[in-house]
């Protein structure tokens, strides 16, 4: 044990902190982090959504992040991970936070022609504002935070994060961890400035100490004469001399022909 940390393994931690910070469902093509997955079927309540494409798993997060302001997060093992990298431009121009997770390639396979193992990494840097591989399980805990930390500060927007080996397997590794989160940023905006309450106060002591205006009413319109043409006063006149010309008051005139 080392201060607050404990041994456990990266599938563990990183449901632990997917738990801790709210996320509901997870949007993914398998096959990728599959023990994180399966450790976050037993403790979490976290659901696992298996959809057609990657572009769709990149599009159903950002949606659930402009719906809910939380992070939306999607995934997809190594083989799709440009497809993935290319659903995620309506993200970036939205600027919504989601959290893209990828199965990146193995020390042991890099260099030997293994089935569509390329270096993806690149393809997220015009779509992400934080591009990253994980490539022990001991920095699981500061990764996936600054991922969170990242995606709702500042500006919101997607970032991405590549596990070591083609399905994210370093998540079996074990390590002393800890899983710890960071509440503020489980959502958008992460901080809400608070108003200077004594400044406001100041303003409204001011506001009501200060004599009011005096109100001005509109000026009454009269007609010119106090009588109509059958001798009778006119409804609208209020005074003896009249200023305005009223349809009442004016003479009887006929129609030119």
């Amino acid at each position: 044990m080392l201060g607050h940390n404990r041994k456990m393994s990266g599938a563990e931690c990183l449901a632990d902190m997917l738990k801790g910070y709210g996320v509901t469902h997870v949007f993914h093509v398998p096959a990728v982090l599959r023990k994180t997955f399966a450790v976050m079927e037993g403790r979490t309540d976290i659901k696992r959504l298996h959809v057609h494409g990657e572009k769709a798993a990149a599009y159903m997060a950002d949606g659930y992040a402009r719906a809910s302001g939380k992070p939306g997060i999607c995934a997809a093992q190594v083989i799709g991970a440009l497809n993935l990298a290319a659903g995620l431009r309506d993200a970036w121009l939205a600027h919504s936070p989601v959290i893209a997770m990828t199965g990146g390639r193995d020390p042991k396979t890099k260099f030997r022609k293994v089935y569509q193992e390329i270096d993806d990494v690149p393809a997220f840097e015009p779509v992400t504002k934080f591009n990253a591989t994980v490539d022990d399980v001991a920095r699981f805990p500061d990764m996936v935070r600054q991922a969170f930390r990242v995606a709702t500060s500042g500006t919101p927007g997607p970032v991405h994060l590549q596990f070591r080996g083609n399905e994210g397997q370093v998540d079996a590794d074990e390590a002393e961890m800890e899983p710890l989160c960071e509440p503020q940023f489980a959502h958008v905006p992460p901080f809400r400035p608070a108003p200077d309450e004594t400044a406001a106060h100041a303003r409204t002591a001011a506001r009501t100490a200060a004599p009011s205006p005096p109100r001005r009413h509109p000026p009454d319109l009269h007609c010119r004469g106090t009588a109509g043409a059958r001798g009778r006063a006119c409804p609208r006149s209020r005074r003896e001399m009249p200023a305005a010309p009223c349809r009442e008051s004016a003479p009887h005139r006929r129609p030119w022909r």
